[in-house]
């Protein structure tokens, strides 16, 4: 029970503390609006505040939980909040399902976090930061590298109830939400749509689920649903006293995630030339988080824009790959896509049948308070074609649900009757009625117990989740300081070691590249391309390659240069794209190689200079087969190209495992499906390993 009462203090007091830094600056600047509706758009203000402030403590190494403490007690005895009003509720179809399906989502957050990307990034790195006391430059997590205005609330509950107390603070968003809808159509005397468009969303199995779990969505959609209430009333009162938590808000956005840049845009076109204001004030919350990115990667916007802000720690093919794969997910075509994501779930879960009703939103433009609507759910769409998973839609519903409550107006019965069925439609078991097999991401029960803290975290997380299980095996086998190379995503919100996975950044790739080489004949050196030519003085030399492929990427093993059959080095060596890497081409180490890290393209070169003009004859490229349309030459040099194919360099396996092991890595993840898990398997001592662990995600080996 001791950690219930810690978890729901960490969540109770992190809302309570942006509550109170709201209600500050709502008094500073004489912001007074309706009672309820004061309070939550102060506390929304106060948690992007409250964001900014933790992200400033990182940056010094002052997250720590006495200091949590004290800033938060003093910003609430400075504030003496006081509760502006009582939300008078004109229905109880409204308060019965609030309040029943509230108890659901409260006993999901408070039980131990389990959910997929809140175990592995979303905690992982605040679990990191509390470590830590902050920040550090960690340039091997993509993840790392978008903007975590949640993650910082996240970590302030973290403090005093670790991880299920910030799973409660998202699911605080998810709580405020509804409530901030009612107050909305309240303010422009809509009560019965307001009641049905708060259920629909407060209902949806998506927002349900993700509401619980320490993501961001709901908070983002809560967050875009508040800037666009305080911008209805701006329009209504002129007020420009209220362009400065507009800002707030609207940059909270962004740094909640980078999609949220979208409420600034919205703002930017509702003030238009009286966006300055608001405009400074989104700064201050959205920049930080650009500059923390430039600094330290030379990408303001990593994990994307690769191309344009070229660095050595996330490559462009991977961004690209991202990207394709987030914006199809395999689909051949967009037809079943709304089916999916309203009903069947195969993309991520579901946002409920009722949403089929959407086109109906149409109706709502004859009036105002539906153009205004409809138009908010237009900008906030603009980002979901990057990533069309169904909870990428969450900040869209609220917008979208009005729309379709205001097409019912012209009858009571149609907009009750839609908040029944969205109530019977968000039970677990009817859900699993609907949804497709594949349709799997929603609340399955009411884990009341592990939520009180009758059974142990421990307890729970272990029967229930298996990667819970292989947190704690790596956590007993892997000394805390040493890293780890998974080809799997772990939680890493209950892991002590540095976790390095294949996918999450250039240096991970690199590893990868290094492993499969061995047990991957087309990724050997064993095609030489060899050029001669008469005798010349040199002092720079550059290889062009002037073919085009959209799949496969440029690579060199090794780079050699002769003069009679002697061998001469360069002194220095350069490369574009990714110039980085070019020291692999001429450290004679077969498993590593040089790599564009972009699709073949004409104007990719490679430049090397030597101490003095040298006299040359003949440069030798030792490359790998999976590059069959490049097309090389030397720039400037009429030159024999003579292109011949060797036999493998024999056992490559413990030199590939002495490799990674030389860049700090000492355990090695496997997966069961990982492409050499099974040659692994077989001899672990022919690849300088040793079985650490054997787990049901795969094997755990130790480089010996």
């Amino acid at each position: 029970m001791t950690l219930f009462f810690l978890t729901l203090f960490g969540a109770l007091f992190t809302a309570a503390v942006c509550w109170a830094f709201g209600l500050l600056v709502f008094r500073r600047l004489g912001i007074v609006l309706r009672p309820v509706e004061h309070d939550l758009l102060a506390g929304l203000t106060g948690a992007a505040l409250l964001s900014l402030a933790v992200f400033l403590l990182c940056a010094v190494k002052l997250a720590r939980t006495s200091v949590f403490l004290g800033s938060g007690v003093g910003l609430i005895a400075l504030a003496r909040p006081m509760w502006g009003g009582r939300l008078r509720l004109p229905s109880p179809v409204f308060l019965i399902p609030f309040a029943f399906f509230s108890v659901i989502y409260l006993a999901n957050s408070l039980a131990p976090e389990f959910s997929p990307d809140g175990s592995t990034y979303h905690l992982g790195l605040v679990a990191r930061y509390f470590r830590q006391h902050g920040f550090e430059r960690l340039t091997t997590n993509m993840y790392a590298n978008l903007s975590q205005g949640t993650e910082m609330l996240f970590l302030f509950a973290f403090a005093f109830g670790r991880h299920s107390a910030a799973a409660t603070v998202h699911c605080l968003f998810l709580l405020t939400l509804p409530a901030l809808m009612l107050c909305y159509a309240l303010r422009i005397g809509r009560p019965l749509a307001g009641i049905c468009a708060a259920m629909l969303v407060f209902l949806s199995p998506i927002t349900g689920i993700d509401g619980v779990s320490a993501y961001n969505d709901v908070a983002l959609a809560t967050v875009a649903f508040g800037t666009f209430y305080l911008l209805e009333i701006w329009r209504e009162e002129n007020d420009d006293r209220l362009l400065i938590p507009i800002g707030l808000l609207a940059g909270f956005c962004f740094a909640i995630k980078y999609t949220g840049f979208v409420a600034t845009l919205y703002a930017v076109f509702v003030l238009r030339k009286r966006s300055a204001k608001m405009l400074a004030a989104a700064a201050c919350i959205g920049l930080p988080w650009l500059v923390k990115n430039a600094l330290w990667l030379g990408n303001p916007l990593s994990p994307f824009f690769n191309r344009l802000f070229a660095n050595p720690y996330i490559h462009v093919s991977l961004e690209e790959f991202y990207r394709s794969y987030l914006s199809r997910y395999g689909l051949s075509t967009f037809k079943p896509l709304f089916w999916m994501v309203t009903v069947s779930g195969q993309l991520g879960g579901q946002i409920g049948p009722l949403f089929l009703l959407a086109p109906l939103a149409l109706l709502s433009l004859r009036s105002k308070a539906g153009r205004h609507c409809l138009l908010a759910a237009l900008f906030f769409l603009l980002p979901y074609p990057q990533n069309i998973g169904a909870r990428f839609l969450i900040p869209v519903l609220p917008f979208l649900a009005f729309g379709i409550a205001l097409a019912l107006e012209f009858s009571r019965v149609a907009p009750m009757t839609l908040v029944v069925a969205a109530a019977i439609l968000a039970w677990p078991r009817v859900i699993d009625r609907y949804r497709a097999p594949a349709g799997g991401w929603q609340i399955t029960t009411v884990p009341w117990q592990a939520a009180l803290g009758i059974i142990p975290s421990e307890t729970w997380l272990t029967r229930r989740y298996s990667g819970y299980r292989l947190a704690e095996s790596i956590n007993r086998h892997v000394p805390a300081g040493q890293k780890l190379w998974s080809t799997i995503p772990l939680a890493e919100a209950y892991i002590e070691p540095d976790v390095l996975v294949n996918y999450y950044s250039a240096e991970s790739e690199a590893i990868q590249d290094i492993l499969l080489t061995p047990v991957t004949d087309a990724m050997q050196p064993l095609w030489n391309l060899r050029f001669t030519f008469a005798p010349r003085q040199l002092s720079h030399l550059r290889i062009v390659q002037t073919g085009a492929s959209p799949d496969e990427i440029w690579s060199v093993g090794e780079a050699r240069f002769f003069r009679q059959q002697n061998e001469v080095n360069p002194v220095a060596a350069g490369a574009h794209p990714f110039p980085w890497d070019i020291g692999l081409a001429l450290d004679r180490n077969p498993v590593t190689r040089w790599r564009s890290w972009e699709h073949i393209h004409a104007g990719m070169t490679l430049d090397f200079d030597f101490k003095m003009p040298t006299e040359l004859d003949c440069v030798e490229l030792y490359c790998s087969h999976d590059q069959d349309e490049i097309e090389v030459h030397l720039d400037g040099i009429d030159a024999r190209l003579d292109k011949t194919y060797g036999r493998p360099a024999g056992d490559l396996r413990r030199l590939a495992t002495r490799t990674v092991k030389s860049r700090g890595i000492a355990y090695l993840m496997i997966g069961r499906d990982y492409p050499a898990a099974a040659d692994m398997q077989a001899d672990p001592a022919r690849w300088g390993l040793r079985l650490a662990a054997q787990e049901e995600a795969g094997r755990l080996y130790e480089i010996q």
